[in-house]
C-alpha cells in the first residue's frame, strides 16, 4: 500500500514553507509512522493527471496534495467518487477548504491527519464539468483575481505597481452584468456585479476569512448582489470576509442542487474557480455532487 503525495511548488504556502523542506518533512513523517509514499511536484493540471493515475493504481491508499484551494479542486475532480482519501494540506494563500475541514493553516500540524485523521464525505461542486471545493464567482471580482495573479507573478517593482494599478481601476470600473438565472423549482432575471455560488453555506467568518460550518449538505448556496458600482463591490467583499454577507440587505440568497446561469451576452466571461481566473463561455452549468469526495480531516472536527 502506498500514499500518493503531489506538491505544487507555485502555490503560495508551499513557496513559503520551501518545496523541498515539504517533501522531505512528509516523506519522513510518513515513513516513521510505517506509511509507503511516492511523492511528485507539478502544477495544478499535473497533479489532476497524476491522482487519475492514483485512482487506476491498486496499490493507492491515500492522496496528499499540497497547494491552493484550485489546486485541491484539480485533485477533487479526479479523486470524487473514488474509495480513496484526500488529505488537503494548506499549501495555498487562503487555504479556504483545510480551514473549513478543521485542518488549519499550519502545513506541519496538517500531515498529522495523515496518521491520525478521521474520513470524512465531503461534497463537490461542479461548473461545466469542472470541480470547485469552495465556490464560483462571476462578476467584476472576478476580474480583481486576474490581477492578483499579475501582482504574485511580477519581475519587479514597476511589475508590480501596474498590477496595482489595474485592481484599483477595475474597481472602479466595475458594473453590472445581466444574467438569467435557472433553478430546480424557478428563476430569475439580475443585473449584478457579483454572483457567488458556494459549495455548502457560509455561516460567518474567522479572521478575516469566511467559513463554513457544514460541507455535506448537499446544496450551492447562491449569493446574488444587487446591481451596484465600485463601492458596493468593496462593500460586498467587506461583508464576506466579516461574516456578515448572510444579514446583507443587498444580497439575495437562493439554495439549490443545481442552476443554470445565462450571460446576456455571449463573450468569453473571466470566473473566478476557487479563486483561480478562468475564462469560460457560457451558459454555466451549475450542480453538486454530495458527499462525492472522502477526505481526512482531524478527530476533533
Amino acid at each position: 500500500m502506498c500514499v500518493k503525495v503531489f506538491i505544487n511548488p507555485n502555490s503560495g504556502g508551499v513557496r513559503n514553507f520551501g518545496p523541498e523542506r515539504l517533501s522531505s518533512t512528509i516523506f519522513h513523517r510518513l515513513k516513521s509512522a510505517g506509511l509507503e509514499c511516492e511523492i511528485e511536484s507539478g502544477g495544478a493540471l499535473d497533479i489532476a493527471s497524476g491522482c487519475e493515475a492514483a485512482v487506476k493504481d491498486l496499490r493507492t491508499q491515500m492522496v496528499i496534495v499540497a497547494g491552493g484551494d484550485g489546486t485541491l479542486a484539480a485533485a477533487a475532480e479526479k479523486l470524487a467518487g473514488a474509495d480513496i482519501p484526500l488529505l488537503p494540506l494548506p499549501g495555498g494563500t487562503m487555504n479556504f477548504v483545510a480551514h473549513d475541514l478543521g485542518i488549519g493553516g499550519d502545513i506541519d500540524d496538517a500531515i498529522s491527519c495523515a496518521i491520525d485523521g478521521q474520513p470524512h464525505a465531503m461534497d463537490v461542486g461542479f461548473i461545466n464539468g469542472r470541480a470547485f471545493l469552495n465556490n464560483i464567482v462571476f462578476g467584476d471580482y472576478a476580474a480583481l483575481t486576474e490581477a492578483r495573479e499579475q501582482i504574485r507573478s511580477a519581475q519587479n517593482l514597476e511589475e508590480r505597481l501596474g498590477a496595482i494599478s489595474d485592481a484599483s481601476q477595475a474597481i472602479l470600473d466595475t458594473g453590472s452584468g445581466r444574467y438569467s438565472l435557472r433553478f430546480d423549482d424557478g428563476g430569475l432575471n439580475v443585473e449584478s456585479n457579483v454572483i457567488m455560488a458556494a459549495n455548502n453555506r457560509y455561516t460567518g467568518a474567522v479572521e478575516m476569512r469566511p467559513r463554513r460550518e457544514r460541507v455535506d449538505t448537499g446544496k450551492l448556496a447562491f449569493y446574488i448582489a444587487e446591481k451596484g458600482d465600485g463601492l458596493d463591490l468593496i462593500a460586498r467583499m467587506i461583508e464576506t470576509v466579516s461574516g456578515e454577507l448572510e444579514n446583507s440587505d443587498a444580497v439575495r440568497i437562493v439554495e439549490t442542487t443545481r442552476c443554470r446561469i445565462i450571460p446576456r451576452n455571449d463573450r468569453a466571461h473571466t470566473i473566478a474557480i476557487d479563486g483561480d481566473p478562468v475564462e469560460m463561455e457560457g451558459p454555466f452549468d451549475l450542480s453538486i455532487a454530495p458527499q462525492a469526495l472522502k477526505v481526512m480531516r482531524p478527530e476533533r472536527a
